[in-house]
């Protein structure tokens, strides 16, 4: 089975979303889990079925409950070990007549193999898409026993938040401690740029969308050492990224300077909020 089934699409698809989340290069992830870089390659492309232990291992980095997502992959491996194959239609069999004496009667329907296997089979998938469909806007929000939930409260503060990622530092989630400042916004061929602040991680980064391979964004301010966001490959692409981030003094947010080389644009265009 090739992972085209529609069940190994959506894995998938929510592979890639939750490596979006995580705002990490595949190189990075790699050095994160057990996983090498083509390896996650191929399984966020769907060229290939990932281990459960590597879903698992995505959730942890992402800082998500992972029963959904193993549920998604619980789908995809029966797609594609074909298990899931319907048979085809099989041939119609006469009521058998009554048995004569010594001879075996047929089972009843009901204690046939085939379908034991089929109904067990049935159950087994309406208690995964149980799983699988049961409202849930953001996985981070329902926490599951034994795993890690999401940041509850920012992890750094000025000089400790530069080079880190806001999202896992809780300084870029709007549900921990305040919303995220947008100091401005700037948009270059298809590509969104913001300059983002939070006063509580004393802490700047800026986030795009709509970037592509080759793009490079870089934020500095007085103090700090510049943080580059490199869009090496189209699983970049596609989703909201984020710079690390720099540490800003209070009340100097003006000097905060962000920057751009798009891909074939020639050089960098800086602004400042």
């Amino acid at each position: 089975m090739t992972g085209q089934a529609p069940e190994c699409a959506r894995l998938a698809e929510a592979l890639r979303e939750l490596r979006g989340r995580t705002e990490l290069s595949l190189a990075a992830l790699a050095a994160k889990t057990a996983y090498s870089k083509s390896s996650w390659e191929r399984y966020l492309n769907g060229r290939k079925l990932p281990p459960r232990s590597a879903v698992q291992a995505l959730c942890r980095v992402a800082g998500v409950p992972p029963a959904r997502y193993v549920a998604l992959w619980e789908l995809a491996e029966v797609a594609w070990s074909g298990r899931g194959a319907r048979p085809g239609p099989a041939a119609t069999e006469p009521e058998p007549a009554e048995a004569p004496p010594g001879d075996t009667p047929a089972p009843p329907w009901w204690r046939r193999p085939v379908l034991i296997a089929a109904a067990t089979a049935a159950c087994t998938l309406a208690i995964v898409l149980t799983v699988v469909l049961r409202p849930s806007d953001d996985p981070r929000s329902t926490p599951v026993s034994g795993t890690q939930s999401t940041v509850r409260q920012v992890l750094c503060h000025g000089a400790g938040c530069t080079g880190r990622p806001p999202l896992s530092s809780g300084c870029g989630d709007v549900e921990v401690q305040g919303v995220p400042q947008v100091l401005r916004t700037v948009r270059r061929s298809g590509v969104e740029m913001q300059i983002r602040y939070k006063p509580e991680c004393g802490a700047a980064w800026v986030r795009v969308s709509g970037q592509h391979v080759g793009d490079r964004f870089e934020v500095s301010a007085p103090g700090s050492a510049a943080q580059r966001l490199v869009i090496a490959d189209r699983y970049a692409t596609g989703i909201l990224r984020s710079s690390p981030m720099v540490a800003v003094r209070a009340g100097n947010t003006k000097a905060i300077k962000a920057c751009a080389e798009l891909a074939g644009s020639g050089g960098w265009e800086c602004f400042r909020p």
